[in-house]
């Protein structure tokens, strides 16, 4: 892979983990204030949305590929990637003494929340994409314009 390539890819996973680390968040806060409201928290909390937003980045960074897909091909890397993530998160919660899975609430919440914040993910990166390829198409046209007129091509 290209020094090039390499740039994108970590801006486009530092783009993709500190959108994952906002919208866990906001779901921790959700959740927790519609579910476990008496519950509090040491400082150790904060670090939580940092992990899941790593675990999130790096499912991605395995189901990702340099070629083009089809359709299905995507759709089942979408799948595969949304299972890494919500069987890595219920792993750790079943293994984290402070969260509490003994409550009938808590897995089925844990794993609806990570849906919502796959698709909301998804949602908001495919805006941010569209918009940048906007742009490009824009200029892409204004560039052309100007070879089909003779005019330079200084901005």
């Amino acid at each position: 892979m290209t020094r090039q390539k390499w740039k994108e890819l970590l801006i486009r996973a530092l783009r993709l983990y500190t959108l994952l680390v906002t919208l866990i968040t906001v779901l921790m806060i959700v959740l927790g204030n519609l579910l476990d409201r008496g519950r509090v928290f040491s400082y150790d909390a904060f670090v939580s949305p940092l992990v899941y937003a790593l675990i999130g980045t790096v499912a991605t960074m395995i189901t990702r590929s340099d070629k083009e897909l089809s359709v299905r091909s995507l759709v089942i890397r979408k799948i595969i990637h949304l299972l890494l993530i919500e069987g890595a998160v219920i792993l750790i919660a079943l293994n984290a003494d402070t969260i509490p899975t003994e409550k009938s609430w808590v897995l089925p919440g844990l794993a609806l929340g990570i849906f919502v914040v796959f698709v909301l993910t998804h949602i908001i990166l495919y805006l941010i994409n569209k918009k940048d390829a906007e742009k490009l198409n824009a200029d892409l046209s204004r560039y052309q314009e100007r070879q089909m007129n003779g005019s330079p091509i200084h901005e």
